[in-house]
C-alpha cells in the first residue's frame, strides 16, 4: 500500500486515463482582426485623401465651375427698356435716359455690372454703342435698371434707316 500513495501523491506524475482524447487545436482562439473603419490607418488614408481632394476640387469649383454657370446665367439674362427718353441728339451722339427691366437674371441675389460699352445692332448691322449703364441689383431672377448713358452713333445711314422704320 505504500507504494500506491507514493506513486498517487508525486505532484507531476500524469495519469493517462484521467484525461479524454482531445485535439490540441480545438480550444486555441485566434484573435480576430478589428474591422477595417476602426483601425488607424484607414483613418490616416481617408484624412489625406480627403485633403488631396479639397486642395484640388475646392479651386476647381471656384475658378472654373461657378464663373462658367454665372456667365451661361448672365448670357441667358435679358434686357427690356420700358421708357427711353433721348436729350442732346445730335448727329453722331445723344443722351438716353431709360428705365427697364432685368429679367432671367438666377436665383441668387447679385450686383449686375456693365464694364464694357454695349453694342446695338439692329437686322445684323451694328447702330452705335452705348456707354456703360449703371450697374443694377438683381434678386429673385429679376432686376429694375435706371439710368442714363452717353450713345454714340458708329453708323449713320443704318442708324437713320432704323429710326424712320421706328417712327413709322
Amino acid at each position: 500500500m505504500s507504494n500506491q500513495h507514493a506513486t498517487s501523491d508525486l505532484p507531476y506524475q500524469e495519469n493517462e486515463t484521467e484525461y479524454d482524447e482531445f485535439d490540441e487545436h480545438d480550444d486555441v482562439v485566434k484573435p480576430r482582426a478589428a474591422p477595417f473603419y476602426k483601425r488607424k490607418r484607414f483613418w490616416i488614408f481617408c484624412v489625406i485623401i480627403t485633403v488631396i481632394l479639397v486642395a484640388i476640387l475646392v479651386p476647381i469649383i471656384l475658378l472654373v465651375i461657378l464663373p462658367k454657370v454665372a456667365q451661361s446665367i448672365v448670357n441667358k439674362s435679358t434686357l427690356q427698356f420700358n421708357e427711353i427718353a433721348i436729350t442732346e441728339p445730335t448727329n453722331t451722339t445723344m443722351v438716353m435716359s431709360m428705365q427697364g427691366t432685368l429679367g432671367d437674371a438666377g436665383p441668387f441675389h447679385a450686383t449686375v455690372s456693365y464694364p464694357e460699352p454695349i453694342k446695338v445692332f439692329y437686322d445684323g448691322t451694328l447702330l452705335g454703342a452705348m456707354d456703360p449703364l449703371p450697374d443694377t441689383k438683381a434678386s429673385g431672377g429679376s432686376g429694375t435698371i435706371i439710368g442714363s448713358s452717353k450713345f454714340t452713333i458708329t453708323d449713320e445711314a443704318a442708324f437713320a434707316a432704323f429710326s424712320k422704320k421706328m417712327v413709322t
